[in-house]
């Protein structure tokens, strides 16, 4: 596959570089990205181990500059980088993701930091709330007390350095590939010693796949995408197993109607923190929107080994969901929400069984 993504890339990059293909403008950065904050009450059932707060103000958000240019042999080069804004849920991370692209009509390479192949072509369950199901989102609110938890996002080696490719739309159909050397998911893939490439810990390079199939059948529309991951294990700290994800989704629309979701299979290398995760996901939900208005019902299914080992960490949650558009790129969201925490450890006390709570907030595209 690496000799696929290097041909790939040698091709499209020396048709940028040839003589005829001079660029009619330099690239020019534009601003733009996303700011959101919402107060947050919960009701947490029993003793989660750690002090909680009933109320706590939270946000997320992110800063984008981004630009293309065409070149004149038809090709078009562009850049993004995402600046995090500085609220609650950045990670302490001051870059999410920096990557550039060539895009013609072979198809589209991108080489940087971002979210692999099976990820970009995911289709996810339909939320009317910024505050996903799929996500950490919730328990940031509903506290999780250190259950293993899996969403159905393939993603493992996160923001990696990578390459990917994607071939052209055709009849619906798109498939893509990414290649990571490191799974060091901040993207950052050096020694910041010697400045010369290293190995990641516990893990090399992960492959990515990903296929999605769009069409509008009559009045319904179609969105259906099927994704697989493989992480190698290096062999050190006692790390044997490789890391392999399955995933697909499917999404239907129908007269402002959405209904939706998606699973992902998990079986994880032996030794590592990732073993915890050997399971499974899936959520589902249902939308309708009209007008500014959007309303959804949702819920998320986790399975997952767990830390000890001793029996399995399940989570489920509901979410009720909705939004209302003040102005273009302005809208006022809420959601409520309930999540029963169990641990298969009974050695393990206590769970978080009944916790529930809701947020308003507001979200702005800029």
């Amino acid at each position: 596959m690496k000799k696929i993504l290097f041909g790939t890339t040698a091709l499209l990059a020396a048709a940028a570089i040839s003589p005829a293909a001079q660029a009619s403008e330099p690239v020019k950065l534009q601003l733009g990205g996303f700011l959101e904050y919402w107060v947050a009450g919960a009701k947490q059932d029993g003793d989660v181990g750690t002090p909680v707060n009933s109320f706590d103000i939270q946000g997320e958000g992110e800063i984008y500059f981004k630009g293309s240019t065409t070149l004149d042999n038809g090709m078009t080069v562009g850049v993004m980088v995402q600046l995090e804004a500085g609220a609650d849920n950045n990670e302490g991370d001051l870059i999410d993701e920096s990557y550039l692209y060539v895009e013609g009509k072979y198809g589209k390479v991108i080489a940087g930091s971002t979210d692999n192949a099976s990820y970009l072509l995911r289709a996810t369950a339909p939320n009317a709330a910024y505050t996903e199901v799929d996500d950490t989102a919730i328990p940031a609110y509903l506290v999780n007390p250190g259950l293993t938890d899996n969403i159905t996002d393939t993603d493992f080696d996160g923001d990696a350095n990578k390459l990917i490719y994607f071939t052209p739309k055709i009849y619906g159909l798109q498939l893509g590939v990414s290649y990571s050397g490191s799974n060091n998911p901040s993207g950052d893939d050096a020694n910041t010693t010697t400045e010369t490439i290293r190995k990641s810990t516990d893990f090399d390079q992960t492959y990515a796949f990903g296929a999605s199939y769009e069409r509008e059948l009559g009045p319904v529309g179609v969105l259906a995408t099927a994704g697989y991951t493989h992480s190698e294990a290096n062999g050190s700290n006692g790390v044997t197993g490789d890391v392999q994800d399955w995933a697909f989704g499917l999404n239907l629309t129908y007269e402002g109607f959405t209904l939706g979701g998606a699973y992902r299979g998990i079986s994880a290398g032996v030794g590592s923190a990732a073993e915890a995760k050997d399971g499974y996901a899936w959520d589902a939900g249902l939308m309708y929107e009209e007008g500014p208005y959007a309303v959804s019902i949702n819920y998320r299914k986790s399975s997952a080994r767990g830390e000890t080992g001793a029996g399995k960490d399940t989570i489920d949650m509901y979410a009720l969901g909705g939004k209302y558009a003040l102005g273009p790129g302005v809208d006022l969201w809420a959601q409520l929400a309930y999540a029963d925490y169990d641990s298969g450890d009974a050695t393990i006390t206590p769970d978080n069984k009944g916790a529930y709570g809701g947020v308003v907030g507001i979200h702005l595209d800029f």
